[in-house]
């Protein structure tokens, strides 16, 4: 009989790493605690900078983020729900950090970006072009919030309205009109979000 046919699945190595560092920081262990900074900090980050358009902000909202997942790591059951925790925690957290502002956040300086961006630009990011970003500004936060969940974190509908609370129907209502306003925008037009 092959061989890969009765072998069980492993994880990859950096699932089982980064297991074992969710273990280790569940126990107080600050060094795990740390490398799960270090592995996360980036995604966090770079969705806040991009939803909030301003690097203060975006630090302040990440900071934010991982203190109350210091106090969450009890709760949290393994390496995908501590994904799908810091997408659900960092948009609602951009979320109601705008709403509590009741202001349009400011323009991202081409300068503030992370240094993963110019290299995404590169790579085809849809998220990536300066004016893009602009625009993106512009949007209501939940469909900011769901286009960079799809567009930035690759995410289908079905998984952003787990991450957003909302319906599939919302999600998808929300791309396509979000898709339509950028589009006519990036040709010049004046349709309003």
């Amino acid at each position: 009989m092959d061989a890969r046919l009765t072998e069980s699945p492993r994880a990859p190595p950096e699932a089982a790493a980064g297991e074992d560092s969710l273990q280790r920081a569940r126990g107080g262990d600050l060094a795990a605690f740390r490398e799960l900074l270090r592995v996360h900090k980036a995604r966090v980050y770079s969705i806040a900078l991009r939803f909030m358009g301003h690097r203060a902000d975006a630090e302040e909202v990440a900071q934010d983020v991982f203190l109350q997942l210091h106090g969450a790591l009890a709760q949290i059951a393994g390496t995908a729900h501590l994904k799908h925790w810091l997408l659900r925690t960092v948009t609602h957290r951009c979320i109601d950090r705008l709403r509590s502002a009741g202001s349009r956040p400011r323009l991202v300086p081409i300068g503030a970006l992370p240094e993963g961006a110019a290299v995404a630009a590169e790579q085809g990011d849809p998220l990536a072009g300066a004016q893009v970003r602009r625009l993106l500004l512009q949007l209501s936060p939940e469909a900011r919030a769901v286009l960079l969940l799809r567009f930035q974190e690759d995410l289908d509908p079905s998984e952003i309205a787990a991450v957003l609370a909302m319906s599939v129907n919302t999600v998808k209502s929300h791309l396509r009109r979000s898709l339509d306003w950028l589009r006519a925008q990036m040709a010049g037009g004046k349709h309003g979000t």
